[in-house]
C-alpha cells in the first residue's frame, strides 16, 4: 500500500447529463493546488480503470451519481462497508454499465489481483436527468461547490489525523 496516496476518482459518462457528474467533479479539482499524494483520475464507466485507480492508495474517495429516490442534488457519503453491506437494489451508482460500482468493489473483494483501501469514500450524488446530452442538471450542478468541499474535507482528515 502506497501509505500516503490519496486517490480521488470521478466515474461517469458526460454524454448522458448527470450521469457525468463525477467526470465534471475531476476536471474541477485539476484547476485546484492539492497536496502532492493527492492523485485524480477520471475513470469515465470503467470498472477496472477504477480498481486500477485506487490500487494500493491508503484512502480513495470516489464520487458519482446515484439514483435512490432522493431529491435531485442531495449529497450522500458512504463507506466501503455501507456499500458492500447494500443489496444491489437499493443504491444504483448509474455510470459503470454492464458491471456498476457495487458490483466491481464486491467483486474485488474476492481476488488478491487489486488492493481495495479500507479508508474507501463514496460522494453520491442524487441525478435528476440521466437521458443522452450535454451537461448538468441545475440541481446536480448546485452541488458540485458543496461535493468538492466535502473532498477537501476528506482529504485533509486523511493528512491531519
Amino acid at each position: 500500500m502506497d501509505m500516503r496516496r490519496i486517490a480521488v476518482v470521478g466515474v461517469g459518462n458526460i454524454l448522458c447529463r448527470d450521469e457525468g457528474l463525477g467526470i465534471y467533479v475531476i476536471r474541477r479539482l485539476e484547476k485546484l493546488k492539492l497536496p502532492d499524494v493527492v492523485t485524480l483520475h477520471d475513470c469515465g464507466t470503467s470498472g477496472i480503470a477504477v480498481l486500477e485507480a485506487i490500487d494500493g492508495a491508503s484512502k480513495a474517495i470516489i464520487v458519482d451519481a446515484v439514483s435512490m429516490g432522493g431529491e435531485p442534488g442531495k449529497i450522500y457519503r458512504l463507506t466501503l462497508d455501507d456499500i458492500l453491506s447494500m443489496e444491489h437494489s437499493l443504491f444504483k451508482m448509474v455510470s459503470l454499465h454492464q458491471f456498476d460500482l457495487i458490483s466491481t468493489l464486491k467483486f474485488a473483494q474476492f481476488t488478491d489481483v487489486y488492493r481495495i483501501p479500507k479508508d474507501l469514500i463514496i460522494i453520491g450524488v442524487e441525478g435528476a436527468e440521466f437521458h443522452l446530452d450535454i451537461g448538468l442538471s441545475d440541481e446536480v450542478s448546485k452541488a458540485i461547490p458543496k461535493i468538492i468541499e466535502y473532498i477537501l474535507d476528506e482529504i485533509s482528515k486523511s493528512l491531519n489525523p
